[in-house]
């Protein structure tokens, strides 16, 4: 990001290539195969991108307009399908950016103590940077996102520090700490002193934009299949250049159509590899769920029931490989240094966590998660998505009102489809069927992230 098309072009294309010049194979069914390989290999490549400018666009017409932003009124109940795992730890703020035309204005008040930060993700799905507690404290302020890839940059006002982003594009995730329903009035008090807008607006006299609603229940993004996908790859990848790092890839789909300023579809390609890129793309679509899953649940069977995610998350570089399976599981995942996610996916014994069964997790004493911001466990169905239940508990943690810690300072925490009659445990209530455990780990401390602390084991109970 930052750099021009054309530069990128320059670097990707061979001297007089162009799409549907290229040796495909002698045969139809060389160029079919040629096209299937190249069509998965895209779709691997393309699937973050892609979901980014869905999302973008649903945001767009939902919730606020571009450089404006929109907070949550209420934390995410199950009802919440648009994005795989929402946390009801935070309130969250969102908003689409476009520094093309100048900086954007971000003003913060004074937090008083409350954790909150501001995410900033590129179109590849890879963090930019953070504006929060972590890194600025909890005095507030005013920040000017400034594009490197700008052409000139005007003198900023007294007291507005600057924040480099190397898109020009950026989706904005904020997430204010909330601590129960009867702390949401303060949380919602503080966000609505948020303040988003041009740094044009703002030197004209017109001062930023009060934060608008967010629309609860953005719906989930639906990919076009086939050779719609790489049009539409195509098209994101015009809007948004690939960083120079990708220029192998970019010229290898160059030469099927697939790029800056092209279209596959209208590329003149022969026949057969039209419908081998379509074919292609079509089966990687439909092994993504279990390539991405498969992975994590090998990792838990092998490390007591819990997978670490990778530290390299949100700054994937060129695995293409990771990016694709994060964004279908948590696309806008934090990097590590501001939160990691342990996951369960099995018991301590290796077998699936399944609601027909009952579990307890045990954080002895001195051994609770050791962190800076705040942490949870939280209950999702194996899709990534919260419980419905009865009692509306869909986590428990510090920041969750009513935990219940022992007195020899331990906490117990039963996961169950009933409610225990046991007293001094907490209890997470379970679905019937399968389901899997999210730690969040926010400003986790040096032990979590060199593995010498470690999650408590899942033990099966009945």
């Amino acid at each position: 990001m930052g750099f021009s098309a054309a530069a990128v072009l320059a670097a990707a294309a061979p001297a007089g290539a162009a799409a549907g010049t290229l040796n495909f194979g002698s045969t139809p069914d060389q160029q079919r195969a040629a096209g299937v390989a190249m069509g998965k290999e895209a779709y691997t490549y393309g699937f973050p991108l892609n979901e980014f400018n869905l999302i973008r666009k649903a945001d767009l017409q939902l919730s606020a307009p571009l450089n404006v932003l929109a907070n949550a009124q209420q934390l995410a109940t199950p009802a919440a399908q648009g994005v795989v795992a929402p946390n009801t730890d935070t309130l969250y703020s969102l908003a689409q950016l476009d520094l093309g035309k100048g900086p954007v204005v971000l003003k913060v008040p004074k937090m008083n103590g409350r954790y909150w930060t501001f995410e900033f993700v590129e179109p590849y799905t890879n963090v930019v940077g953070y504006i929060g507690s972590r890194l600025n404290g909890f005095a507030g302020g005013t920040w000017a996102l400034q594009w490197s890839g700008a052409k000139s940059t005007k003198p900023l006002p007294k007291g507005v520090k600057v924040f480099k982003s190397s898109a020009r594009r950026l989706w904005v995730i904020g997430r204010t700490l909330v601590s129960g329903k009867q702390d949401e009035a303060k949380a919602k008090k503080l966000m609505a002193q948020y303040r988003l807008g041009t740094l044009a607006a703002l030197t004209a006299g017109k001062g930023l934009s009060k934060p608008r609603n967010l629309t609860p229940g953005r719906p989930k993004t639906v990919e076009p299949a086939g050779l719609g996908f790489l049009d539409l790859l195509s098209a994101g990848m015009t809007d948004d250049p690939p960083p120079a790092r990708d220029a192998e890839i970019v010229a290898r789909m160059r030469e099927f159509g697939i790029g800056v300023g092209l279209k596959p579809s209208t590329a003149g390609l022969p026949a057969p590899v039209l419908e081998g890129l379509a074919a292609g793309v079509d089966a990687a679509a439909a092994s993504l769920p279990t390539e991405a899953r498969l992975p994590i649940l090998t990792e838990a069977k092998e490390n007591g029931g819990w997978f670490n995610p990778s530290p390299k998350v949100g700054i994937f570089g060129t695995d293409y490989t990771m990016r694709a399976r994060v964004a279908l599981v948590g696309i806008g995942i934090n990097t590590v240094d501001e939160s990691t996610y342990p996951t369960a996916l099995t018991d301590s014994a290796g077998e699936m966590l399944n609601g027909a069964n009952n579990y307890r997790l045990v954080f002895k004493r001195g051994k609770l998660p050791p962190v800076k911001g705040f942490w949870s466990v939280t209950m999702y169905d194996s899709s990534g998505y919260l419980v419905p239940n009865a009692a509306k508990v869909y986590a428990i943690g510090p920041d969750h009102p009513g935990m219940i810690t022992r007195k020899d300072g331990s906490v117990v925490i039963v996961v169950q489809q009933s409610k225990p009659t046991e007293k001094g445990v907490n209890w997470l209530p379970s679905p019937a069927v399968g389901f899997r455990l999210n730690m969040r780990l926010y400003v986790p401390s040096k032990s979590i992230l060199n593995g010498t602390w470690k999650p408590p084991g899942i033990e099966k109970v009945g």
